[in-house]
């Protein structure tokens, strides 16, 4: 599923009171216009304005939407280097921008544990809470957990309901339709050997009829305003979708249309996953000859070919359209190239929310710390996990670790994740600690023993810790 289009409205609403005419392009599917806007930013060195850290995530975001990943990553970098300082603000940022990369680089794991905990931070605004948890829908819709995507959906709505700006609301109706619509086509008879869908559908928790009138209860949403063009256009997008997948015949012009000016679509990574969503309309609604020719146009492509050979749904309807034509041969190799995508991406990407687990030796592959680190401190962030329960570790100890000083360390970490090496290792600390008490069978005598297995020494400053992290004491988690 092509899911861009949700960024670029979730940064459109969220930046709409300090930048009205960069949002309003955004909201009209207008990247290339949104940064004339804010490009200006990028002539200041040293001479800030006010407001010039949100201008650089304008540009970082418009940036990435462009497929420029690497002038992205900068802008982030310096717009994070702008808020040093703000702790709160600087861990929100960090997460935020971090998702949104992660889903243009298909991580989807990792994506929803920087969404999730984005989401569960006590500071973040309501606009920010509501884009984390429209990005954490995405990623759990993507790797086919539809359960948590629905629920998720179902605490934006009702968050939403109380927001002073009530387009965040359309959107989220637009992305309960974009879900019923996906799954309708990956669901249909003629794609029955679609394994990795067929299974999800079955964790889905809805049928059908049941999706349809949860789709119904998001979308009505009561708000009067007239909805921006990119939202209008997705849905126009949708119906289309729904009508391939259905059997019905479109338009030459809307087909061309959909083909090679897909709303919201501007790098060629965007437009090849839009392409993939009427490929795989296609091959729903039985229409042969549009899928080979889509098919051609994606395989003739400029986009990256990793993203062809790693792609499941990729591979399952290159698969389909070989075994249709008769060559048997290369659908086995297609097929079995599709069956191990999907069982790469149900162990690596399927979000693990959790905390830490307290025997991990290393950083997990879904783990959010240690994508938002540079691939320097990365190794000292490992160094960290795996002597998480040393009571002894220390911030000199970690920097000589990768031969940097203590103050580069603590400079890197407070930038890039918004606390120290010392707090980070508190926090995941409690995290294992409260895994430890919600997952074993632990009393209330043994809770600061759980704690000393964890390397903390102070009774009273893991009290305090504690309650401060999750707004109970031990005791109460215990009684959970």
């Amino acid at each position: 599923m092509f899911s861009g289009v949700y960024f670029a409205l979730s940064s459109g609403l969220a930046l709409r009171r300090q930048l009205p005419a960069f949002c309003q392009a955004m909201l009209d599917g207008e990247p290339q216009r949104a940064w004339c806007f804010v490009d200006d930013v990028l002539e200041r060195n040293r001479k800030f304005e006010a407001q010039d850290d949100v201008r650089l995530v304008a540009a970082a975001d418009v940036s990435l939407l462009l497929g420029s990943a690497q002038d992205a990553e900068e802008l982030y970098r310096r717009a994070q280097k702008r808020v040093v300082g703000n702790d709160s603000r600087l861990r929100s940022l960090s997460c935020r921008n971090t998702g949104w990369q992660l889903m243009m680089r298909e991580r989807y794991g990792a994506m929803a544990n920087c969404f999730s905990r984005m989401s569960r931070d006590a500071s973040p605004e309501p606009g920010e809470t509501l884009e984390a948890l429209l990005g954490l829908a995405l990623a759990h819709h993507q790797v086919g957990r539809q359960g948590e995507a629905d629920a998720t959906l179902l605490h934006a709505a009702q968050l939403a309901d109380r927001h002073d700006e009530p387009l965040w609301r359309q959107v989220v109706g637009l992305l309960a339709r974009e879900f019923e619509v996906q799954l309708q086509i990956r669901n249909a008879t003629l794609l029955s050997d679609h394994a990795f869908w067929r299974s999800a559908g079955t964790a889905a928790m809805c049928g059908p009829a049941e999706r349809a009138v949860l789709t119904q209860q998001l979308s009505a949403t009561g708000v009067s305003e007239t909805p921006p063009l990119l939202l209008t256009q997705r849905h126009a997008y949708l119906e289309q979708l729904a009508q391939l997948a259905q059997g019905e015949a479109l338009p030459n012009g809307a087909l061309l249309a959909l083909l090679h000016q897909p709303p919201g679509a501007s790098a060629p990574g965007q437009i090849f996953l839009a392409r993939l969503d009427v490929l795989l309309a296609a091959l729903a609604g039985g229409h042969d000859e549009l899928a080979d020719t889509v098919l051609a146009k994606l395989a003739s492509t400029e986009t990256d070919r990793h993203a062809r050979r790693c792609n499941f749904d990729y591979l399952y309807c290159a698969a389909k359209v070989a075994s249709r034509q008769g060559d048997a041969v290369q659908a086995l190799k297609l097929y079995s190239s599709y069956a191990s995508e999907a069982l790469r991406c149900l162990r690596n990407e399927a979000p693990t929310l959790g905390p830490l687990q307290r025997h991990s030796r290393q950083a997990p592959p879904t783990d959010d710390i240690s994508v938002r680190l540079p691939p320097k401190y990365r190794r000292a962030y490992r160094y960290i996990v795996d002597n998480l329960e040393r009571s002894d570790l220390s911030t000199r100890e970690i920097a000589a670790q990768i031969d940097v000083t203590e103050r580069a360390l603590q400079l890197t970490f407070k930038r890039s994740l918004g606390m120290s090496p010392g707090s980070l290792v508190r926090r995941l600390r409690l995290d294992g600690i409260r895994d430890d008490l919600l997952n074993e069978d632990c009393t209330d005598a043994s809770i600061f023993d759980t704690a000393s297995r964890w390397g903390v020494k102070s009774r009273s400053a893991f009290a305090k810790g504690y309650r401060k992290q999750f707004n109970e004491s031990p005791s109460e988690t215990l009684g959970q």
